[in-house]
């Protein structure tokens, strides 16, 4: 059966989805074996004992309709179905940035009198309001069409979308109609998936070389080196390329100062730099900004108008936020959502300019995830802060004790370094232990508010956990 035959096949069916356990009598599950090879018997099983009337797969079996590229086909499927999306849509891919700087370009888009909303990490956020949380960086095609079909429908005239790498390789955004799309950095992420670095840079390239259209405009932060071949690709295929970042770019924001308070930059654009503070932890926000505001040049926004709006920035839940107790001899603690080696450097290396006494870093690794990352991240912590609190983060299915180990392993000392499993226990001990003068940096968790273990989700955020051992 061609991809056209699936296609009418899937649109004369009563339901479509993605997920077994969703089927009603007559239902069509279409299952993209890439997503858990493992469970894909168990699935077909499954849906067939739902009363499923086709299954869908790129995986072969009793009854199924193989379609080699599933991906596109409920891509295409999704797109048809709801084919309303807002006028200006752009997409942000990077290994780390990504929720930033959908947060940030929401916030301008309010500021300049726009309607506007961001889909990502968060959920969907309006007006600074974060609803409908879907568990994904970026939507299924089933989750993802629907919604911006809403979208439109109320009214909301310019939507910015985290894109994954795992949503590109799945061809989930396959559809979207980009006006504009950035590419925050890279480093070394998701190798559990993807297998090497140069397939995870392949799956982020789609988003420059397939899906942004002829014409429309690239922003690149151009700074970073590794970036250097999407603009290449961007001018072979006829889009425009905008260089964003914090020195040498047509458009820059650079720190001029910066406190626990925030920093002070200078934004560069046009004739008449803008000069303001931002709320803001670490210098690598500037970069967020900058490719935030590159976004929405890029998709015409005109630069006065955003000038306007630059002061309602603001940080995002989890993203290098200060949390307070009522202690006002406690040290300071900052809770981020750095879970990737690139992030938790950048977070240490921001936080130790602004510490005059030690810094703190209590953090684990997920298990079932990239487990070459864990010696990575545990060398960056040992290197840039004087104290390393290793504990557990999402350790899934994996031995908990097994996932502190490798990250212990990467640390390289024993001085200032301790190993503590149960993650309340870890922050209320580098609480309690840090000096008035100190900083904690929580990382790992962020905005999420459970801990998975043995495919349970405990309750459990950061940043409550740390205003309750604060009191």
């Amino acid at each position: 059966m061609n991809s056209n035959d699936v296609n009418i096949l899937l649109r004369a069916a009563p339901q479509v989805v993605e997920d077994s356990r969703q089927l009603i009598t007559g239902g069509v599950l279409v299952w993209d074996s890439r997503i858990a090879p493992d469970k894909t018997q168990a699935v077909f099983e499954d849906a067939r004992a739902r009363g499923a009337s086709h299954i869908v797969s790129d995986v072969a079996g009793e009854g199924v309709v193989c379609a080699p590229d599933v991906g596109a086909v409920l891509a295409s499927y999704a797109a048809e179905t709801w084919p309303r999306q807002p006028d200006v849509m752009m997409g942000v891919t990077g290994t780390s940035g990504k929720t930033s700087v959908a947060w940030f370009a929401q916030q301008l888009l309010r500021g300049a009198g726009l309607t506007g909303a961001s889909l990502g990490t968060l959920g969907v956020v309006r007006d600074d309001k974060v609803t409908d949380y879907t568990g994904y960086t970026s939507p299924t095609a089933l989750q993802l069409h629907p919604r911006l079909q809403a979208f439109a429908e109320d009214g909301v005239t310019h939507a910015v979308m985290e894109v994954s790498s795992h949503a590109l390789a799945l061809k989930r955004c396959d559809g979207v109609r980009f006006t504009a799309a950035g590419f925050t950095n890279f480093s070394q992420d998701h190798l559990d998936y993807h297998g090497t670095m140069e397939a995870y840079f392949n799956a982020k390239m789609r988003l420059f070389s397939e899906l942004l259209p002829e014409g429309r405009v690239g922003v690149v932060n151009m700074g970073r080196e590794a970036l250097w071949p999407v603009a290449s690709v961007l001018k072979q295929r006829g889009c425009s390329v905008l260089s964003v970042g914090t020195g040498g770019a047509e458009l820059v924001v650079s720190v001029e100062d910066s406190g626990p308070w925030g920093m002070d930059v200078v934004v560069k654009y046009d004739a008449v730099p803008v000069q303001l503070r931002l709320p803001l932890l670490g210098d690598f926000q500037a970069e967020n900004v900058a490719m935030a505001l590159g976004l929405l040049v890029g998709s015409g926004v005109p630069w006065e108008t955003l000038k306007r709006a630059l002061p309602l920035v603001t940080s995002v839940a989890g993203r290098m936020e200060i949390v307070t107790g009522g202690d006002a001899a406690a040290p300071a603690v900052v809770v981020d959502y750095a879970h990737k080696p690139e992030a938790l450097e950048k977070a240490l290396a921001a936080l130790r300019s602004q510490t005059t006494g030690k810094l703190w870093c209590v953090f684990g690794c997920g298990g079932n995830r990239d487990a070459g990352k864990r010696p990575l991240m545990g060398e960056i912590a040992g290197r840039l802060a004087d104290h390393v609190v290793v504990t557990d983060d999402n350790p899934r299915f994996e031995e908990a004790a097994t996932i502190r180990a490798a990250v212990m392993a990467g640390v390289g000392r024993t001085e200032g370094v301790w190993e503590i499993g149960d993650r309340r226990e870890a922050m209320a001990f580098a609480i309690d232990t840090a000096g008035p003068d100190d900083v904690i940096l929580v990382a790992g968790k962020g905005h999420e508010d459970g801990q998975i273990v043995k495919g349970e989700v405990l309750p459990f955020d950061d940043r409550v956990v740390v205003r309750e051992i604060l009191g």
